[in-house]
């Protein structure tokens, strides 16, 4: 554990690329926008969304519980969004994207990504996936409210969507996904003590759904509570086995946690799912720890190779410790 806290290599600097690194003011747009079914819902599980420009593909990031995403550090350009499908009910949907800048200032520009079903799948059609779309018990004005707070949200003011969504929730206490949506605009605001008592909310209304537990868990990572992180994302993982997101935030508490061997094998389960680059990183940092160096600089190598217009500061620290990498290892 001592070794763990006092990590000689920059490696652990690398950690959190979900921080945007600066950039020049060309280069620091904002695409973002959010995955929704066709009756307007959230996914119930996070959803991959690639970016591709010019035939190559740029970032790949799953949305949040809410179905966001967002891609910072963007260059002038046409570029396409791909929403992954589900396999079952939904087909991987691609959408364009512009931005059009103009002037130096940093931009910001949404682009939605509805779903579309599978042909003749009627449970797609009808759009049954979402657990509070065919609950006769909600009323008319608790859904109107929740529709307000999703359009408060896509357009990222996260105080006036909570503010719907607890009037959503005041006249149907148990409205699942306005809970669920509150938790989330919590932790966008990084009030996490507050997302984690939502999410413990979220989890005593449906203990058997996964976004509760997920949710929870990954807020507990982000508040560097590894430990407690542990449980809830095992347990979202038990209910829901194809989350690469949280297969990649278990694997770096575990990993915060010395146990080397399950943070292995769950960093490479998320990349088996849906080849995060970020699951390099940590694997790159993982194998460091053990000293396996050959492995560390080939995971730090595929993600330069995957990664090719990630923020050139990101590509450089990436290089920077391959470097260092190499000089240890030619040391020994």
């Amino acid at each position: 554990m001592n070794r763990l806290r006092n990590v000689r290599l920059s490696i652990l600097t690398l950690l959190l690329f979900v921080v945007p690194c600066p950039a020049s003011s060309q280069d620091s747009h904002t695409l973002q926008g959010r995955v929704t079914l066709p009756n307007g819902f959230s996914p119930t599980n996070p959803v991959k969304v690639t970016l591709t420009y010019n035939g190559m593909r740029v970032y790949e990031v799953f949305t949040d519980l809410s179905g966001r995403f967002s891609f910072t550090s963007l260059r002038r350009g046409n570029y396409l969004l791909t929403a992954e499908g589900d396999g079952e009910n939904y087909e991987t949907t691609a959408v364009n994207a512009e931005v059009s800048a103009f002037g130096r200032a940093p931009q910001v520009f949404t682009q939605n990504i509805q779903l579309r079903p599978k042909a003749n799948n009627t449970v797609a059609s009808l759009g049954v996936v979402s657990v509070d779309e065919l609950d006769p018990n909600i009323p008319e004005g608790a859904r109107k409210e929740y529709k307000k707070g999703l359009s408060s949200a896509r357009d990222n003011n996260a105080e006036e969507a909570i503010k719907h969504f607890e009037k959503a929730i005041a006249t149907h206490p148990a409205f699942y996904s306005a809970r669920l949506e509150v938790a989330e605009q919590y932790s966008k605001l990084r009030r996490y003590d507050e997302a984690v008592a939502e999410y413990q909310k979220v989890i005593e209304l449906k203990s058997d759904r996964a976004p509760g537990h997920i949710g929870l868990g990954m807020t507990l990572v982000k508040q560097k509570k590894y430990s407690d992180a542990l449980g809830p994302l095992r347990r979202g993982l038990e209910l829901d086995r194809q989350s690469s997101a949280a297969y990649l935030f278990l694997g770096m508490a575990e990993m915060m946690t010395g146990d080397l061997e399950s943070s292995e094998a769950h960093l490479l389960r998320s990349y088996e799912l849906a080849r995060p680059a970020l699951a390099h990183i940590y694997l790159a940092n993982l194998y460091e720890l053990r000293g396996e160096l050959a492995k560390a600089i080939s995971h730090l190598e595929a993600y330069l190779k995957e990664s090719p217009a990630a923020p050139e500061p990101q590509r450089l620290q990436v290089r920077d410790a391959i470097e260092k990498l190499r000089k240890r290892s030619q040391s020994r």
